[in-house]
């Protein structure tokens, strides 16, 4: 929808916040000044929770301009204290997930960028709804501390190059506070609230290069290519306008990423990358070689994308990603003795330390032939309904709940063979009946052959 730039009325950024309030309603463009006083109010005390509902579903409604946009991201950026790297111009990366079932990119990504000598002060979130979050997957780990303090942030992109930490209460308070609203006032789902909402965090961190990925498809917020397409196309522009070199990727979620489902497990599965070893997941690996390639090459570390690919895939072929993720969590609070058993080659003792749960239950194939499909939502609410994820905001996280799938799309597969295992616990037993259903029928299998599964749907950069 259209946003009218002029108003009937005359606005200053000394209107009142009903004033504002009412001057979106009516479809007119906020300019950046009173954008600003808005999301000021949130932390000083003049905008209420009322005030917040009435404006977001003014903006929900009426739309919101480039100008807008960028203004709100800017406001809710300079909210709180911002992360500044002057020393490591040039070399400063992220990455940003949309979310999906199996989605552990950014576990392996970050310590192989810092292998690359590049800083990345990656600021994660936690599991939404059936997607995982990556501060819960690294959880698993005893000891790791995801919430730091701004001088702890600086010595450890400092010292080992990369970190995966929770944004504090001192980094963007309107974000938090925003979202919120949002949750409760049916305005999450809309584009130019969602791009303030990513670009704002992304934008604190101080970043030369960013890399988003948009995805699509049953278990991703985003339900069609099209509307993928659309948030990727806001992202890429606003980025671009803050200054970032972005590049956006929209890819599939219907199926999930990788072997692994759930928190430990998908430590193991990440490991297993940065290990290089024989059994580690292809599909993982290329797309993780994928996004730090084109970080690679926006910032001009390499010529072509498929340079940044091999650079990324030799950091895990010669261990220097390894050692990155190792000195990573022991600065962020696991012991060495830990941090060295969970690198080790010893896969008795890494699983001693990650404690998948110890009940377990195979699916099998109702005939012969070949893995067409996988279900990601079925899969992702199981996990997440058997207290791998978070039903509410406040509830504990189960990380030994999980799924490992011995068989990817493209796959040929044999009448009663098992093509995914569930780890569970005992106390979750009962919930089994409901489950198990969905567990088997999962998969969806052709009696002909089917091509591999193709992630990337398009590239915008």
């Amino acid at each position: 929808m259209s946003v009218r730039t002029s108003s009937i009325i005359e606005h200053d950024h000394y209107s009142s916040i009903p004033d504002l309030i009412a001057k979106k309603r009516d479809g007119y463009e906020l300019d950046p000044n009173e954008i600003k006083q808005f999301i000021s109010g949130l932390t000083n005390g003049d905008v209420q929770d009322c005030h917040v509902g009435a404006m977001l579903m003014a903006m929900f409604i009426q739309g919101m301009s480039e100008r807008e946009i960028c203004s709100m991201t800017m406001s809710m950026r300079d909210s709180g204290e911002r992360l500044q790297w002057p020393k490591y111009r040039g070399s400063v990366v992220d990455k940003h997930s949309t979310g999906g079932i199996g989605d552990k990119i950014s576990i392996p990504l970050a310590p192989a960028l810092a292998a690359c000598h590049l800083k990345v002060p990656m600021m994660a979130g936690r599991g939404l709804g059936i997607t995982g979050g990556t501060l819960d997957k690294l959880e698993s780990m005893p000891g790791y501390q995801t919430q730091l303090k701004d001088e702890q942030i600086t010595e450890l992109i400092s010292t080992v190059g990369c970190g995966i930490f929770s944004q504090s209460l001192e980094l963007n308070p309107a974000d938090r506070y925003l979202y919120a609203i949002r949750d409760v006032t049916a305005t999450v789902p809309h584009h130019a609230l969602i791009v303030s909402s990513i670009l704002s965090k992304k934008s604190i961190e101080d970043l030369d290069a960013l890399v988003l990925d948009v995805k699509y498809g049953a278990s991703a917020f985003m339900k069609t290519t099209e509307q993928a397409e659309i948030l990727a196309e806001w992202l890429y522009k606003v980025s671009e306008l803050l200054g970032m070199k972005t590049c956006c990727y929209v890819t599939e979620m219907n199926n999930p990423i990788g072997f692994c489902i759930g928190n430990a497990i998908e430590i193991e599965e990440s490991l297993d990358l940065m290990k290089y070893k024989i059994n580690r997941s292809k599909d993982l690996e290329e797309l993780v070689c994928e996004q730090g390639g084109r970080l690679l090459l926006l910032i001009n570390k390499v010529q072509t994308i498929e340079q940044g690919r091999e650079m990324i895939r030799e950091t895990f072929q010669n261990g220097s990603a390894l050692e990155k993720f190792r000195d990573m969590i022991i600065a962020q609070g696991v012991s060495k003795t830990i941090a060295e058993q969970l690198i080790s080659n010893d896969d008795k003792i890494v699983n001693s330390i990650l404690k998948l749960a110890h009940k377990h239950h195979h699916a099998l194939a109702s005939q012969t032939g070949f893995i067409q499909s996988i279900d990601s939502y079925k899969l992702g609410t199981i996990v997440q309904r058997l207290g791998g994820g978070r039903l509410k905001s406040t509830a504990k996280i189960d990380h030994s709940i999980g799924i490992r799938l011995l068989k990817h799309v493209g796959d040929e597969i044999q009448e009663n063979e098992p093509w995914a295992l569930l780890y569970a616990n005992d106390n979750a037993a009962n919930h089994y009946p409901k489950f198990l259903d969905d567990f088997h029928t999962a998969v969806q299998i052709s009696s002909t052959p089917v091509a591999p599964l193709q992630r990337i749907h398009k590239i915008l950069s």
